[in-house]
């Protein structure tokens, strides 16, 4: 793989001088057709790890270019701005993470303006984009709610932890309060839902000051990628045991999964992130040239030549396979 922390950093650096993108790409030199994948924080470890993964090997695959753009930290206004910037430069397609409500009028106008757009990873259903590939986030909720029913019966007093703006994330909740509701009716009180950004230290911050104002706090629920290792983070430093507090999460770094082996995560929910990019890009060109139609329609016509959704699954970590997973992340 390319050296992506200096190519992604230095797409920042074009973005915010107004220049023009020049990103971290796959594929051979001579491609022909060139797509994007746009995120913010651009460079995470969990995207560099996963989900570039994906990225380059579709763009070898079908010997086409595909690039990373996006800023490198969690900044809105310049993930809208590179969304125009590559939007403008007429790719042969773009996919989206869908990290905040604002970037559905940003999307629709790529498409409008004749560039094929879907998203992954976290959808803009409001958009006029072509197709989402991902997790169901809703299922990812209820994954963590019955981690939490199984791993403390008994009930208690819950947070959560996540980025409230984030569309999939509040399906994550939504879910997650139903299911509680549904298999455990009267056992579990949500008594905070907290934005940690995406950002460890913040949610090391929220969770250290839940602790301290709610000593009996039974267990923490994480939906972001970096929610899980603050909230271990802020456990460590308060003096608490493994196993004092119910703890589910999402996937992190390799290192994170020792959290589940050593007691103090009691589920981590993984998605397969080298499928969303992989599949995203693959709709993308499929869109252009699979000819498929609908009712002899084609895409620009109305035709539908690509599914609207796919599901890209889910496996919960826990203490019965977690070894096996360490095990396996070692090839990677």
């Amino acid at each position: 793989m390319k050296n992506y922390l200096i190519g992604v950093a230095a797409a920042l650096a074009m973005l915010t001088s107004g220049a023009q993108a020049q990103e971290t790409e796959f594929g051979p030199d001579d491609a022909t057709e060139v797509y994007y994948w746009i995120s913010n924080m651009s460079n995470l470890p969990l995207f560099v790890t996963y989900d570039y993964v994906g990225l380059e090997k579709i763009a070898n695959e079908l010997g086409i270019k595909v690039r990373v753009a996006g800023p490198t930290n969690f900044d809105l206004p310049a993930f809208i701005a590179a969304v125009d910037q590559v939007c403008a430069q007429n790719p042969a397609g773009v996919s989206i993470v869908g990290w905040d409500p604002s970037l559905t009028e940003p999307a629709s106008a790529c498409l409008a303006a004749g560039v094929p757009t879907v998203t992954d990873d976290a959808d803009l259903p409001d958009s006029t984009r072509l197709s989402f590939i991902g997790t169901s986030w809703t299922q990812i909720g209820i994954s963590q709610a019955d981690a939490l029913i199984a791993a403390r019966p008994e009930g208690g007093k819950v947070a959560m932890l996540s980025i409230i703006a984030a569309y999939n994330m509040n399906q994550a909740r939504t879910a997650f309060r139903l299911r509680l509701e549904e298999k455990a009716p009267g056992k579990f009180n949500i008594i905070a839902d907290e934005d940690d950004a995406a950002d460890s230290a913040k949610a090391a911050q929220v969770t250290a000051a839940l602790l301290a104002a709610h000593p009996d706090l039974a267990a923490v629920a994480g939906f972001d990628a970096e929610s899980g290792a603050g909230i271990v983070r802020a456990l460590q430093e308060f003096g608490m045991n493994p196993g004092d507090v119910t703890v589910t999460a999402m996937e992190q770094s390799t290192e994170f999964y020792n959290t589940v082996k050593e007691g103090w995560v009691d589920a981590i929910i993984v998605q397969n992130r080298q499928l969303f990019t992989y599949y995203a890009i693959k709709m993308l060109y499929d869109y252009n040239n699979n000819g498929l139609t609908t009712v002899g329609l084609d895409g620009a016509n109305g035709g539908v030549p690509i599914p609207l959704n796919i599901d890209t699954g889910l496996l919960v970590v826990d203490k019965d396979n977690v070894e096996k997973v360490i095990e396996a992340l070692k090839s990677l």
